[in-house]
């Protein structure tokens, strides 16, 4: 690690004796992001590695802010991409220099896209190649950038920062075996800079055949992948409220998220932690009050191991991840059908060089492979195979299940771009698993099979005009789901089949105006067969009704419009979305508006709307007559936040109110007619650089539900308090070892008091107050040691994660014996101390 820093602070220093930006610029945006990125490069070269750091993620946030309103500054690209490497990385830990170093290789790519003669992006590009890992096999493309500043720049002399080139490329021939190239290109650099002395030193050492100095090669970590992407597929969530950003780094190295997208989001505030499950339930709402989205792409489900209580594990591999926005409320009018959150995920772009990837662990084999066919064209592939059943057996836990939970996924991607400002994507995602746990569920024990499978296409396009600030995206999306559920006299078979169409608009005429606009079209079929419980029993002999090719059908369709005004360090977003929603005849508007102010390092900022989402949705598989029922499809949301971006901290305080109406009849239990979720989300984050990195979150939630008899009542999702802490240090340069410590209050349910006999003969349940008890507390600590090995052929990583490191028995619901006299917790899957371990190889 050290060398690589020794060698960006070289690097520093060869860019930083000039003006920050190649082209001047009046905005002051631009003027002061110009001016943090020379003071981060005088900083980087006295090796004053604090300092740069702040003012690089000072210009790092500036840049960012501009290519939000204008994606095609070269200027902005560059000087990103070069407060990133230069200022940034040298402090960063092993992943975030990877991270950083691929999100700078793909800005410096689209500038020269953009513009192919801009020295100082080719540069950049080429001395950031060259000090990448030996495995990476970047060094050919640092030859080839060399090169090609060599025949740009001729013999001109105007220019001492040209002399550099001279240096680099020859010390690259000198590393390769070539000396008399070497001292060739040394002596001509020498005769055309003769007061450069770096250069006149190599040339009269070449002249005596003693070996050239070479700059230092790089020691860092595998690319993980960018945290933050600006130049992407995926639209602005510039003034929206409550935003999480996860990179693909914090997915794979934070302890105790199982380096799954959907168990990483559980730990960010407003997901509400009702089950230890991949299902998210945002801000007190139901898990299918949260939309997802792929690639632009809807989503019906992303999870495996699906039982009564949701999915257990994300089924994508996070390995092809870019990035995951999580919205938790006050989200755009562009999002329509869904009262509570949206998740984003976007996948890797096209791959600029081979890499292959190959992982083995306790409980699953991996592997990844990304090509590049053409200069503009390219794909890549990713697939796992998970089998529980050695990690059952070594912690003597293979009595649980009478056939250990196993799946296959694989997701791949190709994509092309065949102009600087035009991508077009096609991604296939496949997954089939199936489980046999032992169930204490419904007043029946015995093993529960579901068998479960998903499919889905997604193409999406994006065209960025040459001429007008004009972005266009289209997606058409395709997806199934399958399930098949054998418990007790549950025998359900369910079939969902989805098609999505939607087209996407931003318009920025002014720096101070941006237009958004688009339009959606989808339809969706479910078919369902078998016997479905017709009381909450499963047990044999329990009334049940057959179910022979049931079908239903619903269709959507809507349009929105955006406007973002911004004057100042001040902006306003008013936006209209006209739906009618799956399941419903009438058509709905949705008006919702955010304000923003900012005065230096802290942001204010307001949100209201309205949000409906459509009555078509799955009814659960067992009958509860216990919990309150109903289908909201309405939802009023007004937010109120305050955050601090700082350079290495940020902080976000939200206050939240949600009010639900319009419900439908919808379940078992008590009929809802009624509901609210009030809250506050506190985030504190240690970011990027730094030997420990980190973040502590708390949500405070009160949700309630008004019943049609008059009564009140805690919501099933009224969990006051969640509390998640998470650290990573860097130990050296070889170790690093995470924590992850999670609280959170017990859900509420209600109570069965007895039993009585019923009219058929069976002993029925009698129910106490309403969600008037809780389960206990959830309380869980996870650890993570990581070992980094390198050598010039490959990187391997291996680790150590112990989830539930105290052991602590966490139930996630109660269960009762068939007199309904005795009740027993049901324990969550992670509820005894787990050990995992595992490693990974990425080589070129």
């Amino acid at each position: 690690m050290s060398s690589f820093r020794t060698g960006l602070i070289v690097f520093a220093l060869s860019v930083s004796s000039f003006s920050a930006l190649q082209a001047q610029t009046v905005d002051p945006q631009m003027a002061e992001a110009a001016d943090a990125l020379q003071a981060c490069s005088g900083f980087a070269e006295r090796r004053q590695l604090p300092d740069a750091e702040v003012n690089g993620r000072r210009a790092q946030a500036l840049f960012q802010k501009r290519l939000e309103r204008q994606p095609r500054d070269v200027d902005a690209l560059v000087g990103l991409a070069r407060a990133e490497s230069q200022c940034i990385i040298p402090s960063a830990d092993m992943a975030t220099q990877g991270e950083l170093s691929t999100h700078a290789i793909e800005l410096l790519e689209n500038a020269l896209a953009i513009d192919p003669t801009h020295w100082t992006a080719r540069f950049v590009l080429a001395s950031i190649n060259l000090r990448s890992p030996s495995f990476l096999g970047r060094a050919p493309r640092a030859a080839k950038e060399f090169d090609d500043l060599l025949r740009q720049q001729g013999d001109r002399t105007d220019n001492p920062r040209f002399a550099r080139v001279f240096e680099y490329r020859g010390a690259m021939y000198a590393r390769m075996g070539q000396p008399d190239s070497a001292r060739a290109l040394f002596e001509r650099g020498a005769r055309l800079f003769p007061a450069d002395t770096a250069l006149r030193g190599l040339a009269e050492r070449a002249a005596v055949a003693k070996p050239a100095q070479t700059p230092p090669t790089a020691s860092a970590p595998a690319t993980l992948g960018a945290v933050r992407v600006v130049v992407s597929s995926a639209p602005s969530n510039a003034g929206r409220a409550a935003v999480q950003q996860i990179g693909k780094s914090q997915v794979l190295m934070t302890a105790g998220g199982a380096a799954d997208v959907m168990q990483s989001l559980q730990m960010q505030p407003g997901a509400t932690r009702v089950s230890e499950g991949s299902d998210i339930y945002t801000r007190g709402g139901d898990a299918s009050e949260t939309s997802l989205i792929v690639n632009g792409g809807r989503l019906s489900a992303l999870s495996r191991f699906e039982g009564l209580n949701g999915g257990m594990f994300g089924a994508i591999e996070p390995f092809v991840v870019k990035s995951v926005r999580y919205s938790s409320g006050g989200f755009s009018v562009q999002h329509g059908n869904a009262l509570s959150g949206v998740i984003e995920i976007e996948t890797d772009g096209r791959p600029r060089e081979r890499q292959l990837r190959a992982g083995l662990s306790l409980v699953q084999a991996s592997g990844t492979a990304r090509i590049p066919f053409t200069k503009t064209l390219g794909g890549w592939v990713s697939g796992r195979a998970s089998q529980t059943q050695a990690l059952l057996a070594t912690h003597g836990r293979s009595a649980e299940f009478q056939g250990a939970p196993h799946s296959v996924e694989g997701i791949a991607s190709l994509i092309a771009n065949p102009s600087p400002a035009s991508e077009l994507r096609a991604t296939a995602i496949v997954e089939q698993d199936d489980a046999r746990p032992i169930v204490n569920a419904a007043g029946w024990k015995g093993p529960f099979h579901a068998a479960g499978g998903m499919s889905a296409v997604v193409l999406s396009s994006r065209w960025i005009a040459s001429s007008t600030p004009l972005t266009i995206r289209t997606n058409a999306t395709m997806s199934t789901r399958s399930s098949d559920w054998d418990f007790g006299v549950l025998a359900r078979a369910r079939d969902e089949r989805n098609v999505d169409a939607r087209v996407d608009a931003e318009y920025a005429p002014t720096e101070a105006m941006t237009i958004r606009g688009g339009a959606e079209q989808g339809s969706s079929t479910r078919g369902e067969n078998g016997a479905l419980p017709t009381t909450g029993s499963v047990a044999p002999g329990s009334p049940l009704r057959m179910v022979a090719d049931v079908a239903t059908s619903a269709n959507q369709i809507g349009a929105y419009a955006e406007t973002q005004l911004t004057r100042a360090a001040s902006s306003i977003t008013v936006g209209l979305r006209a739906d009618r929603l799956p399941g419903e005849r009438g058509a709905t508007l949705d008006p919702r508006i955010a304000l923003t102010t900012q005065r230096g390092l802290w942001l204010a900022r307001v949100g209201a709307g309205l949000f409906h989402q459509g009555r078509w949705r799955a009814e659960p598989a067992v009958p509860d007559a216990g919990t309150p029922s109903g289908l909201a499809r309405a939802a009023q949301h007004v937010s109120v936040g305050l955050e601090r971006d700082g350079a290495t901290t940020f902080i976000r305080a939200e206050a939240f109110r949600k009010q639900y109406s319009d419900y439908g009849v919808f379940g078992a239990g008590p009929q809802v007619v009624g509901g609210s979720a009030n809250g506050v989300d506190v985030l504190a984050q240690r970011k990027g650089a730094g030997r420990v990195t980190g973040w502590l979150s708390y949500s405070l939630l009160d949700a309630n539900v008004d019943l049609l008899d008059g009564r009140h009542a805690n919501s099933p999702f009224d969990i006051t308090h969640s509390v998640t802490t998470s650290a990573t240090t860097t130990i050296n340069a070889n170790w690093s070892v995470g924590t992850t410590l999670r609280y959170g209050t017990g859900a509420p349910h209600t109570p069965v008091t007895g039993g009585f006999v019923g009219t058929d003969g069976r002993i029925a349940p009698v129910y106490g107050d309403v969600m008037s008890e809780r389960l206990p507390a959830y309380v869980r600590a996870d650890a993570r040691l990581m070992r980094f090995i390198r050598a010039p052929g490959f990187l391997l990583t291996s680790f150590v994660e112990v989830i539930n490191v105290g052991n602590h028995h966490n139930s996630s619901a109660v269960t009762y014996d068939a007199s309904y006299q005795t009740r027993s917790p049901v324990y969550s899957f992670f509820a005894s101390r787990t050990v995992v371990v595992g490693g990974e190889f990425q080589f070129q």
